[in-house]
């Protein structure tokens, strides 16, 4: 994927309105939900992140325990590659990875959300 034609000020505000919030937060629920994981949204946006990072990287860790290959098709589906992954190291503690993970995985939601609103306004 080739970047956003978006200046890193433009990318900022975004992260900033409520309703690209939203949207993440709805991408990241429904990308898990395919694959049978409940992620909850409760609506607040100043506390979007937080919220579901913590939920992440919770089933992050439980993946990477019980379901690697789940874990491998969830990133996979939500256009993660392995090179994204080769970059959590295996050296780190589980818990660093998983944060890894999570904040890799709102990022990548976040884009798509972006990429979506910037091509539908063309």
């Amino acid at each position: 994927m080739g970047s956003l034609p978006l200046s890193n000020e433009d990318i900022e505000r975004y992260k900033q309105e409520e309703e690209i919030i939203r949207l993440t937060a709805e991408q990241v629920i429904k990308d898990f939900g395919l694959f049978g994981i409940d992620i909850s949204f409760s609506g607040i946006a100043s506390y979007a992140y937080d919220e579901l990072f913590d939920q992440l990287v919770a089933v992050v860790i439980e993946l990477l325990h019980t379901d690697y290959r789940k874990l491998l098709s969830l990133l996979y589906h939500i256009d993660l590659n392995e090179k994204a992954l080769s970059e959590a190291g295996h050296d780190q503690s589980m818990t660093s990875r998983a944060e890894l993970f999570a904040e890799k995985i709102l990022d990548r939601e976040f884009k798509k959300v972006l990429i979506r609103k910037f091509y539908k306004q063309e």
